[in-house]
């Protein structure tokens, strides 16, 4: 325990630095970015858009085919794409599907790009891109399969299909990386690209300084054993941060009392898709508030009034505040996270200061709001 403590320590020392670094770059102006303010994060749709707009040799950029060269100075030209003679779309639409990036070139050479941040792989996605470059693409073609972290796309997507894994981690961000370096003359072009790898930084955890993530990672080598015991305990640290300091937390309980409502999670950390929590009134017998993800892991929580039984008993009337229209189990309509869809260890850090608890409160009372203004039944 010892040693526990002494790596504790040493981390919140490196950790204090941090911060300190971190509100001089603010105050700077150097963490800025747009792309952050318009909530890019988690979009695979708006980061296809980002990527393929750089990579495009007829882009607003006006760089030609420099950008589209440099990505496959990165991650591999095997089948020589002639980049001055390619042309690039996002979100192509072929007979089985769209093609999330697709570049194609003069010769009847193709390469797809399909990027996956944190959804899932439809049925047989790439088996059926890869019948569609097949039968386009005589000379030639490639399927890159994009992810945070290059990790393998799913058996029933990839069965026999010849792939290359690359990622955000590490062949994204070195060719933004080189882009930068490439953009000295083109101001505009250059801050967009350093606003851009900043938030990649972000999203990828790669932002915290060199030399504390060296001395972290020091810290960590030294304490083998105290790093070893925190690692054995991380699944039950979700389980304890979520209980103590979501749902037994004051903000959650007398929000409960002032509303009449009862506070219960369901499956949340078994590792098994669909799962959440949610809030109701004994009165209600079957409709309820909740914070909701089809996925098996901790990401693309949605919150909407549910609708659980058997039988349809509530008519579809949309909620104002959900954008998406009603379907069968969401009655009112549903409506995507815009702060905590998915949950990184940062998230438990929110948990723990309150600021996840009082968002929770923020949606459910708009929910309650609506439902009282407007009398919409809750059987």
């Amino acid at each position: 325990m010892e040693n526990l403590q002494s790596l504790l320590d040493s981390v919140n020392a490196i950790l204090r630095e941090e911060k300190i670094k971190k509100e001089e770059s603010l105050r700077r102006g150097e963490r800025f970015n747009v792309f952050q303010i318009c909530g890019v994060a988690h979009y695979e749709v708006m980061h296809s858009t980002i990527i393929a707009s750089f990579l495009a040799p007829n882009g607003s950029h006006g760089q030609k085919d420099l950008f589209l060269r440099l990505f496959f100075d990165v991650i591999g030209n095997n089948i020589k794409i002639n980049t001055s003679k390619a042309s690039v779309y996002t979100e192509y639409v072929i007979e089985e599907g769209r093609i999330d990036i697709l570049v194609e070139d003069d010769k009847g050479k193709g390469v797809i790009i399909e990027n996956k941040i944190y959804a899932s792989d439809q049925d047989e996605q790439l088996i059926r891109y890869n019948r569609f470059a097949k039968d386009r693409y005589k000379n030639g073609y490639t399927i890159y399969y994009l992810t945070l972290t290059g990790c393998d796309a799913s058996e029933n997507s990839s069965k026999d299909v010849d792939y290359i894994r690359i990622s955000y981690t590490e062949h994204i961000i070195s060719w933004i990386r080189t882009c930068i370096k490439e953009s000295s003359t083109t101001p505009l072009i250059r801050e967009t690209l350093v606003q851009y790898y900043n938030h990649l930084k972000q999203l990828t955890n790669q932002d915290m300084e060199t030399k504390n993530k060296e001395d972290l990672l020091k810290k960590m080598a030294d304490n083998a054993d105290a790093v070893a015991l925190i690692g054995k305990t991380l699944d039950s640290y979700k389980e304890y941060v979520f209980k103590k300091y979501v749902e037994e937390s004051d903000i959650i309980t007398n929000f409960c009392k002032t509303h009449n409502l009862i506070f219960k999670q369901c499956k949340l950390f078994d590792g098994k898709s669909g799962k959440g929590f949610y809030f109701y009134k004994k009165e209600w017998k079957s409709a309820s508030i909740w914070i909701y993800t089809d996925r098996s892991g901790e990401w693309d929580f949605y919150w909407g009034v549910s609708n659980y039984a058997d039988e349809l008993v509530i008519d579809f009337k949309k909620m104002d505040c959900f954008s998406n229209s009603p379907i069968k189990y969401w009655p009112y309509g549903w409506e995507w996270l815009k702060k905590y869809r998915v949950w990184d260890w940062n998230v438990y850090t929110e948990m723990v200061n309150g600021n996840f608890a009082s968002y929770v409160v923020e949606l459910v009372s708009q929910a309650i709001e609506e439902i009282e203004r407007k009398k919409l039944p809750m059987p």
